[in-house]
């Protein structure tokens, strides 16, 4: 599942950076092309993505930038969505040298919810300020007031740090955390 996301997010990275790009003077992409009112789609046996934006504009060849993304990840078990306020904002870093993803800054009012497919009840809530996805250490740090909802148990503090191979949290800066026992069902 880690690295179908990871997959999934360079995917729809190189997929923006492809259709946007124009491809004069070898392979160059022009600092001026925009696409606005953008919805990509991606369909496989195993899951399906959708990438939406008010717009995406190519900065540099190692960088586009989204405005107002949304970003919603359909797998066997879950759906995992990622939205921001109109003011939001995303930015792609790559590599155009290894044609790979180095970095994912998404900003803005970001809410990220995690549902079971089965009954669409969220298992995870994650709300934040800036949320960075770094590729090389297959890290996302939420900052700005990052908090973490999973059922009655929230974990907040300055920055958060979620390690994606190993599924650990690490909490820095002003931490709190609230865990409240399971309650037990009678059977």
């Amino acid at each position: 599942m880690k690295s179908l996301i990871r997959y999934i997010i360079v995917l729809s990275c190189l997929s923006i950076l492809i259709s946007c790009g124009k491809k004069d003077k070898g392979n160059i992409i022009s600092d001026e092309e925009k696409l606005t009112e953008f919805s990509l789609k991606h369909f496989s046996k195993n899951y399906s993505f959708t990438l939406t934006g008010e717009s995406a504009e190519i900065v540099s060849n190692k960088s586009t930038r989204i405005s107002a993304p949304s970003f919603s990840l359909r797998t066997a078990s879950e759906i995992i969505e990622i939205k921001t306020d109109k003011e939001g904002k995303g930015e792609i870093k790559v590599d155009p040298e290894a044609n790979k993803l180095k970095e994912v800054v998404i900003t803005g009012k970001i809410l990220i919810l995690y549902k079971d497919k089965k009954d669409g009840k969220i298992t995870m809530e994650v709300s934040c300020g800036r949320v960075t996805y770094v590729d090389e250490k297959k890290e996302m740090v939420f900052e700005e007031k990052p908090i973490i909802k999973r059922g009655k148990n929230i974990f907040s503090g300055e920055k958060i740090i979620y390690n994606i191979e190993n599924n650990l949290i690490e909490i820095k800066g002003n931490v709190n955390v609230e865990i409240y026992p399971e309650e037990k069902s009678d059977k």
